[in-house]
């Protein structure tokens, strides 16, 4: 579907005021289909998900506290769709702290549970493949999967920083909030006709227990959440979370990868637009969601 299909959607749906601001935020993003096969098989600093990474020798393996992250995928830019937000070359490695999710009352919330690496295109000819530390254990650990990409746009979530900073949700204009979701987000659905699982690379989250971007915000900005009872303050902090960005969804497909998260669940990458224009994966803040 053409931005502009998208845009005659929103007009078709009595959106046409919201028009102009939602066709600036209608994003190229990814869907990541996953093909098991064993690691071995996948060339050293191609995309996968699963498996053991490709690291330079210096970067040592993340940790959060006193376990070793899950290595859940990396991401070879030079494979990419063009029209996503990344960098045209380099390798994106992502970590999750799997093993300490259900065990540590401090676990969610804290933006240290996931690590993104960056490795430039000087360092691809230093990378080989690490094997899995010991200490993770076997269900912590995602089996291997080939990548392919299959490029499409994307439109913001009806429960999204995005929504809410035109005056649409729940304490909102409702009726045009309804409008969005319940028909304009149906008719869009139709139009891709998707299946089962859904692990992405950009664009915009499908998500299942409402908003992320004001939660990443809350986090870095060092807000209280007593202060978004404010609608001055929320409204201020709404504006700033918009500038989040979704970096990658991996879904629940347990049969290739061998792990859900949570009750059939994602977990989702978010980064802030002026990191990612600065390549500043080291503040990435991992969400999980699930039913």
């Amino acid at each position: 579907m053409s931005k502009e299909a998208i845009i005659q959607l929103l007009e078709q749906a009595g959106l046409e005021q919201y028009k102009q601001a939602i066709a600036f935020w209608i994003y190229s993003t990814a869907q990541l289909i996953l093909e098991p096969v064993p690691d071995v098989s996948i060339p050293i600093g191609s995309s996968k998900v699963g498996g053991n990474p490709d690291l330079p020798e210096e970067v040592e393996w993340p940790r959060w506290k006193n376990d070793e992250m899950t290595f859940i995928a990396q991401i070879n830019l030079a494979e990419c769709p063009s029209e996503l937000s990344l960098p045209q070359s380099g390798l994106l490695s992502f970590f999750y702290a799997v093993q300490s999710m259900f065990k540590d009352e401090y676990f969610f919330g804290d933006p240290d549970t996931c690590r993104v690496i960056y490795t430039g295109t000087d360092r691809l000819d230093h990378i080989s493949r690490r094997n899995t530390p010991g200490r993770l254990k076997e269900e912590a650990r995602m089996r291997s999967n080939r990548v392919s990409f299959i490029p499409e746009l994307s439109v913001p979530a009806s429960e999204s920083a995005f929504l809410e900073s035109l005056g649409l949700g729940w304490n909102g204009n409702r009726k045009d909030f309804n409008k969005y979701w319940e028909v304009f987000l149906s008719e869009f659905g139709k139009q891709w006709e998707r299946e089962g699982y859904i692990n992405r690379l950009m664009g915009h989250p499908d998500q299942i227990q409402g908003d992320m971007q004001v939660r990443c915000e809350m986090t870095y900005g060092g807000h209280t959440w007593d202060l978004m009872e404010k609608p001055e303050v929320r409204k201020q902090i709404v504006d700033s979370a918009v500038k989040w960005r979704m970096l990658l969804q991996i879904d629940s497909e347990e049969d290739k990868t061998g792990i859900m998260w949570g009750d059939v669940g994602r977990i989702y990458y978010w980064i802030h637009e002026n990191d990612l224009k600065a390549l500043r994966f080291d503040r990435v803040i991992c969400e999980m969601q699930c039913t």
